[in-house]
């Protein structure tokens, strides 16, 4: 009588019995039996233990795993679930292995769906660019520049990264080009805006700052984000600015919210200053722009200081300083 062909779940049994003490050697068979294995669902559970864990040795398997999921894929991959998994592995423990990446950058996987058919190689094309820019590919800009054109706004958005952050000066261009092109996801927009301040930072003040007094709020939001995602203090200095000379609450708002972002210290006593003022909305406005930074140590205490007992501020220091369970 044949022996019974093991299933997905019996396999994914075994992982997980096997790799129990990951260090052991039954845990590196145990993942590669599983990066072996026909089932997309068992390869991705195995590349998922190797990103999870940093375990290294497993370079050429992964790779292997990859290659094999390329053929005749929507039956055997339905979902890029094990391509993506094996591409994360291979990024997450900083392997230098340019192949696998270079080939995802083209990858498609058009699936049968309700209407037209879903590429669902979006994210491993994604995965893609960024490890090639951790790597310091040398065609990391053209490639990027080819993304900035993908139909997937979230492959759009990790191209804008992947330029920000390759270290490349003359890839601000690129982004400079995307942005006056525009796109219809702002956060698109607004990773290439970062992009251009972490690579040309003195164009990138000289050209955004403006931007902080539009009167656009998709504009004006966009810039305020980037400069207070950066950190720079001369963005801080230009958001403060900007606050300042903004006279109307509904536009300042968006700027507050940049400024809340921004970790120095002057952006935050920007804000304990605007709490401590007569008037509630320009209050409250500051006080939920100081949402990303309720885990601080110190920073709820310097706000109830500035609240100073205030009972319709009380209640939105607790609103915006809560913490979910």
């Amino acid at each position: 009588m044949a022996a019974k062909r093991a299933t997905a779940d019996d396999e994914l049994n075994r992982l997980k019995a096997g790799t129990a003490d990951p260090q052991s050697p039954e845990a590196t068979a145990a993942i590669r039996a599983a990066l072996e294995s026909k089932h997309a669902r068992v390869a991705a559970a195995a590349a998922k233990l190797i990103k999870a864990r940093q375990l290294e040795g497993f370079t050429a398997a992964l790779q292997a795993t990859y290659a094999r999921f390329l053929e005749d894929p929507v039956k055997r991959d339905p979902g890029c679930l094990a391509k993506l998994a094996v591409l994360e592995a291979l990024d997450f423990t900083e392997a230098m292995v340019e192949e696998p990446f270079v080939s995802a950058l083209s990858l498609t996987q058009p699936e049968p769906a309700w209407g037209p058919p879903v590429d669902s190689a979006a994210p491993c094309r994604a995965r893609a660019i960024l490890a090639l820019a951790r790597m310091g590919h040398t065609d990391v800009v053209l490639h990027g520049g080819v993304l900035l054109a993908d139909k997937h706004a979230s492959v759009r958005v990790a191209a804008a990264d992947a330029l920000g952050g390759c270290g490349v000066h003359h890839a601000a261009g690129v982004l400079l080009l995307k942005i006056e092109l525009g796109d219809e996801d702002p956060l698109v927009r607004l990773a290439c805006l970062s992009g251009v301040l972490t690579l040309a930072p003195e164009l990138a003040m000289v050209r955004f700052t403006p931007m902080l007094a539009s009167h656009d709020d998709e504009v004006r939001e966009l810039a305020a984000l980037c400069f207070g995602q950066s950190n720079r203090a001369d963005a801080g200095a230009a958001l403060i600015a900007a606050v300042k000379a903004c006279v109307s609450e509904r536009e300042r708002e968006e700027l507050l919210r940049g400024l809340g972002l921004h970790r120095a210290d002057a952006s935050l006593e920007a804000l304990l200053e605007i709490i401590a003022r007569p008037g509630l909305e320009g209050a409250k406005a500051a006080i939920r722009a100081l949402t990303p930074r309720r885990f601080e140590p110190g920073v709820r205490a310097r706000v109830e200081k500035a609240v100073a007992g205030r009972v319709e501020l009380v209640r939105a220091v607790n609103e915006a300083f809560r913490v979910e369970e």
